[in-house]
């Protein structure tokens, strides 16, 4: 995103699901040096796929997505293989006819740097043991060549390993096999390191903590930007009894933006009692909440051996912001002749001032039996703004009750007109409006083979009010739109505004109303399906074969104030299988999707996309061959409607305005109405990577090639294809004397998007470093960073020969003949160092300095110092 200034942005958040499931999960992006950063964990052990995408959320307000394009319909697809799997020579087998004695390291000892020798002898007949070769492994790096190896004997010792766990592997490799010998670990620590180790571990209820203080000093397009922050993570055990505290403290809090500053604790009795306060991210359901971080508390039990399970959630989604007005912008409009006609009243914010309530969330979750089993589950959520969390101006009788400083531009005249007619004030961009929303459902959950197949449903409503000032619907409300309803309707409503405040601003009201604007007019209540959401899933999972079936059903009025990234009116079935050959080397993913809209036959038209997925990863015995991946997607989309308009040119059809399609009618009589847009549209979309591991002048060397193209043919409109295609090169090489690591790449890009409306153009140049000195305490690092960036954009105009004569129907774009082009160039270095004076206390420098030559010239800076205190 580089239009986006780095001073703009408020909040960073990763948004993900996985196996293309029915919602997205939060999680927040931090910024470090000068790049946003998230660690990612994948924490559905069956999950064979993670799609995800990225929103920045500025000061401003608005939004900026990437892909910009439909994020939640497209967003970015990776495959999932397990971190076991992908070492592709991990053997399955062990020969008994081999045995061994480790001589050095033993087991989980710790050792100095220098003090590591590995050692085996080995005991074995040669005459009965098939043909092959012994292979060293340390930390799955092959480090045969380096070693003194004999028939028996086997001793190797490293140079330079960093301090923390290493593993070493002994495997024998045949033609056709691989048996592994033996595995095992030891530390490479310092000897002051593990003499403190080995006194800390007699105290298991010791806690563990770590304290980080920074300071950080920017310039951002000519803007300063000073921060100062805190971080501390502090957890500890005591007997079953677990806790842990954290907080993220900096000085650009500010009560104009949701908080910046957090914090929470988090206690835990075995797993029977769970408690986390604070700033929390409760998961309730995927329709309700799931990730999203709130202020307040989350609570759950699971009693009886996990057959009773309840979880309670209240807080705040959002914190109360309150409105800056600037005052009222009177405005006299005049005729021709200079008299005047008309005069508005416009109330306008300060810049960024408009505000936000307190937004309230009460959820709870109630399920019996355990789910590894058999689970039915109840769960429920009240989402609700506080309307007296701020002031709130709608119109000229509440602009009375604020400081006459707002309105001193108005006279006499102004102020009588006004108070007779209160809507005439207009408020710039709309008020605030509270809103009101529950959300409700169940839960099945079934599990056989010992959990190997499970089927998970869940199935919800819900209610949503945009604008619950002036409480519940009354009887005379209820006149006053139109139609009657009885005195005992207005009681039920009332009884319902514990759960939501039912009112005509619903996004669907429940009534249902006869003979409108009639003397007989009368409402009785029904219960409107549109609101309703549910997703079902099949699941097999052994170990070489995943399978899962998905059937989803969301109408187009659900809504979820604490998840907006349901996707609405949306139903049909996702099926998707990953299975592995050829001794696990050889992992197939196949995948079929066909999902329409529609669902309440409330439009037009209904559009209907089928996708067809297929992966195939192929990570090969052998490190002397590379691993492979090759994915493919296609997918159709249409409407049924026909691109139909007699009044263009022909040949002009598919870049017309409007649509229209023939009727004729009882009496013959022929009509040409106007019809939906037809859509008709293809995407094919290839990716692939190869990896290859090799060793050259005693360096060992890890090169990567991956690519992705995608290309999207509409074949009803003239300007609605899209081409993108990504090459990128990665070598990351590893020094064998000395501890020094090293990193190069090219990145090239190529996008064009509306049939040419718009092309981009992209080359990238990286390298960067990473050194260990004095024994490993202190660690450079540091990443240059090279890019050309070309756009041109041409606009989509009606042709002048045709928009001239007022007749809209025989219009029909094209491209402008302007080009409007851009370049810019980015340069960025980055600089850093981590020294660590002992365990306890580390120093960390980072800075980024960024050139924008161009569009935007700008040299831009981030200085960064962090202190780390461990215990």
């Amino acid at each position: 995103m580089p239009s986006i200034n780095q001073n703009d942005v408020q909040e960073a958040v990763l948004f993900y699901n996985f196996d293309q499931g029915i919602g997205f999960q939060q999680q927040e992006v931090e910024f470090r040096n000068g790049v946003f950063t998230a660690n990612f964990e994948i924490t559905d052990p069956t999950a064979s796929s993670v799609e995800y995408y990225f929103q920045l959320n500025l000061t401003s307000g608005s939004q900026v997505f990437f892909p910009e394009n439909s994020p939640t319909e497209n967003p970015i697809r990776v495959d999932i293989v397990n971190s076991n799997d992908e070492q592709s020579t991990e053997p399955v087998k062990r020969n008994e006819d081999i045995e061994y004695n480790i001589l050095s390291p033993i087991a989980g000892n710790a050792l100095a740097p220098n003090d590591v020798v590995i050692a085996i002898a080995l005991y074995y007949d040669i005459n009965t043991l098939d043909s092959g070769e012994f292979r060293l492994f340390i930390d799955n790096r092959d480090v045969t060549e380096l070693a003194d190896t004999s028939d028996y004997f086997i001793s190797y010792v490293p140079k330079d390993l960093k301090n923390g766990r290493h593993t070493i592997k002994l495997e024998y490799h045949t033609e056709s096999d691989v048996f592994l010998v033996t595995s095992w670990d030891f530390d490479v620590v310092d000897p002051s390191k593990a003499r403190s180790a080995d006194f800390a571990g007699n105290n298991s209820n010791r806690p563990l903590g770590r304290i980080e203080l920074g300071a950080r000093s920017q310039k951002i397009a000519g803007n300063s930007n000073d921060a100062y922050t805190a971080r501390s993570n502090i957890s500890g055990s005591y007997g079953i009894f677990r806790y842990s505290l954290n907080g993220f403290f900096t000085s650009q809090e500010s009560d104009r933006l949701q908080p910046q500053n957090r914090y929470g604790a988090n206690l835990q009795l075995g797993k029977w009692l769970r408690l986390d306060a604070g700033h929390v991210y409760p998961n309730i359901s995927r329709f309700t909440i799931s990730g999203r971080r709130i202020y307040g508390i989350n609570t759950q039990a699971n009693l009886f051996k996990d057959n009773f399970n309840v979880q309670f959630v209240y807080g705040e989604v959002n914190r109360k912001v309150a409105n800056l007005y600037s005052g009222v912008d009177r405005e006299e409009k005049t005729d021709g002749s200079g008299n005047v006609v008309d005069t508005t009243y416009t109330l306008k914010f300060e810049d960024l001032g408009k505000g936000t309530f307190t937004r309230k969330i009460t959820a709870a979750r109630v399920a019996l039996g355990n789910e590894r089993h058999f689970q039915i589950g109840l769960h429920a959520m009240k989402v609700e703004d506080d309307t007296t969390s701020i002031f709130n101006i709608r119109n000229f009788n509440t602009l009375l009750q604020a400081p006459p400083s707002l309105y001193t531009d108005l006279d006499q005249g102004d102020i009588q007109k006004l108070q007779g007619n209160p809507e005439l004030l207009q408020v710039q961009n709309g008020s605030v409006r509270p809103q009101g929303n529950f959300v409700a459902g169940t839960t099945l959950r079934m599990g056989f083979a010992q959990n190997k197949i499970r089927l998970e449903s869940e199935t919800v409503a819900s209610a949503l009010n945009n604008d619950i000032y002036g409480g519940t619907l009354t009887v005379q409300g209820a006149d006053d739109l139109g139609f009657d309803i009885t005195q005992d309707d207005a009681d039920l409503l009332e009884s319902l505004s514990r759960l939501i405040i039912i009112n005509e601003n619903m996004n669907i009201l429940p009534i249902r109303v006869k003979d409108f604007n009639t003397d007989s007019s009368e409402a009785e209540p029904f219960f409107p399906t549109s609101i309703l959401g549910s997703n079902t899933e099949f699941s097999i999972n052994y170990p070489s074969n995943n399978f899962k079936l998905q059937y989803r059903w969301v109408g187009p009025n659900f809504s979820s104030l604490a998840n907006s990234t349901v996707r609405r009116d949306i139903s049909g079935f996702t099926a998707s299988d990953r299975f592995r050959l050829f001794k696990n080397r050889l992992y197939v993913t196949l995948g079929y999707e066909t999902l329409e809209d529609n669902v309440t036959n409330n439009k037009d038209a209904t559009t209907e996309s089928n996708t067809y997925r297929t992966n195939l990863s192929w990570y090969p015995v052998s490190r002397k061959l590379p691993r492979m991946s090759m994915g493919f997607r296609f997918r159709n989309r249409e409407n049924g409607v026909t691109r139909f308009n007699p009044f263009v040119t022909p040949g002009f059809e598919n870049s017309a305005v409007q649509n229209f399609v023939i009727d004729v009618d009882e009496s013959g009589n022929i009509d040409t109405l106007v019809t939906p847009v037809p859509k008709e549209s293809t995407t094919l979309n290839l990716s692939g990577s190869v990896t290859q591991q090799f060793e050259l002048f005693n360096m060992i060397h890890d090169a990567s090639l991956s690519f992705n193209n995608l290309n999207t043919k509409d074949e009803v409109f003239t300007f609605g294809d899209v081409k993108s295609s990504a090459v990128s090169f990665n070598i990351t090489s590893r020094f064998n004397d000395v501890r020094l690591r090293t990193q190069l790449g090219l990145t090239f890009n190529n996008t064009e998007t509306g049939s040419g409306q718009a092309t981009f153009d992209i080359f990238g140049l990286y390298s960067g470093f990473s050194y260990f000195l004095a024994d490993g305490k202190l660690n450079l690092n540091g990443r240059l960073a090279i890019t050309s960036n070309t756009s041109k954009t041409r606009a989509l105009i009606v042709d002048p020969a045709v928009e001239g004569d007022n007749t809209p129907e025989n219009d029909y774009f094209i491209l402008d003949s302007n080009i409007v082009k851009s370049d810019f160039n980015t340069f960025v270095i980055q600089m850093g160092a981590q020294y660590d004076v002992n365990k306890f206390h580390s120093f960390i420098f980072d800075s980024n300095f960024t050139n924008v030559s161009g569009a935007g010239n700008s040299n831009d800076s981030i200085v960064s110092l962090r202190y780390l205190f461990n215990f």
